[in-house]
């Protein structure tokens, strides 16, 4: 059952057309072709984790080191392919280009001009250009998606060492049963963090991954034996409230359950970072020369 945040009605779907992307991973080659590389490793992984995670489903816990690295790999995979990790970095890279652009000046226009240019750049020809890039709101920023593949791999080694190195516990419900957000790495924020703080794999209190129905991965602090968690009807209302709000479109569970009961369903998030200076704040005019 495939559960819209827009507001429209929940309706079953097959599972192999849910959050589908056509050519989301598709890098460009040297000759401009597309590449699935990148979709064909995601796809052998996601075969090596179900296995495992079949062996948790039958009972295997805590898992052997090898098994256990197979799952963090692809719980790393989980956090670093989403779409709103892309988004991210598309907002930063917009803002921060923006603010180069404010803080460079006409000084660094003009330089630029010149560097491509075989003539004398104008005073007029830095000017048109100085207000066309520094009408912020007219246009938006973002990376190629070769460049997203290669932060998707950075991400994706840094989340599987913070996984590795924290304590797993399995949360496994004998009748309750769980939601599945379109984004499914859920970062717990820890009750003494303020509220002006990003949370993420480093700081969070806990990370919680479902892998199931009526199971799911808890990653708390380091140092500990894994282990498993006593779990009640308390308990599984406030992991699907928590999954829930990690989702930015919609939310998925088994036809035959009803997890929701109880959860308030989120709005639609359509950005992914509150930044609080924009860069008409940085506009530097004629004292800019930010290289």
């Amino acid at each position: 059952m495939r559960v819209p945040l827009e507001g429209g009605e929940r309706r079953l779907v097959g599972i192999a057309d849910v959050t589908v992307h056509r050519d989301f991973y598709s890098m460009l080659d040297e000759n401009g072709q597309l590449d699935d590389t990148v979709e064909d490793l995601l796809a052998e992984l996601e075969g090596k984790a179900a296995k495992v995670i079949r062996e948790v489903i039958d009972g295997s816990w805590p898992l052997p080191i090898g098994e256990r690295a197979v799952l963090a790999e692809w719980m790393a995979a989980q956090n670093a392919r989403i779409p709103a990790a892309r988004k991210a970095h598309n907002e930063m890279a917009d803002h921060l280009g923006k603010v180069v652009i404010a803080m460079g000046g006409k000084p660094e226009i003009r330089r630029r001009l010149e560097e491509t240019s075989t003539e004398p750049v104008s005073d007029e020809q830095v000017d048109a250009l100085w207000d066309e890039l520094t009408d912020f709101d007219s246009y938006y920023a973002e990376m190629s998606v070769n460049d997203h593949m290669a932060s998707m791999g950075q991400s994706m080694v840094t989340a599987y060492e913070v996984f590795m190195a924290r304590s797993w516990g399995l949360i496994r419900f004998e009748r309750r049963t769980l939601l599945i957000p379109d984004h499914p790495v859920t970062l717990v924020r820890a009750d003494d963090m303020p509220s002006f703080l990003g949370v993420g794999i480093g700081n969070a209190a806990a990370i919680l991954m479902p892998i199931d129905r009526r199971a799911a991965i808890i990653m708390a602090s380091p140092g500990h034996d894994d282990f498993f968690v006593r779990t009640h009807t308390k308990l599984a209302k406030e992991l699907n409230q928590r999954l829930a709000d990690n989702a930015r479109r919609e939310l998925f569970h088994h036809p035959d359950d009803n997890p929701l009961d109880g959860v308030d369903l989120p709005p639609m998030r359509d950005r992914e970072m509150m930044i609080s200076q924009s860069p008409e704040g940085f506009l530097m005019p004629h004292d800019g020369g930010v290289t």
